[in-house]
């Protein structure tokens, strides 16, 4: 594999990594902009020729992208379950404020 094949193989693993981090951190926003950003490293990286990569760095580096997904997948799932819960309290704030207002006199 060329110098410059890994350091693009390199540099695709990282980038996941560091969504994983800004994800963790709750960083949404950061995450959907390296998205757009990892995925112009996915259309450099399968648009040149697989014989520039050795097979075995290519299954090592899809292998650790797929375990990122999976925990940014849960991340994300972790994030939607609390902004479903933050909307449900504030529908039952709001049903409380209608109750309270439609028995005043």
């Amino acid at each position: 594999m060329s110098k410059l094949s890994a350091d693009k193989l390199t540099e695709l693993v990282e980038h996941n990594k560091q969504m994983l981090r800004d994800a963790e951190d709750g960083n949404w926003e950061k995450v959907t902009e390296n998205e757009l950003i990892r995925q112009q490293l996915l259309k450099v990286f399968y648009s040149e020729s697989s014989e520039e990569y050795e097979a075995e760095d290519i299954i090592n580096a899809i292998q650790e992208i797929f375990l990122i997904n999976q925990e940014m997948t849960r991340l994300v799932w972790k994030a939607r379950d609390k902004v479903k819960n933050v909307i449900a309290e504030l529908g039952k704030g709001k049903a409380a404020i209608n109750a309270y207002t439609k028995h005043m006199p």
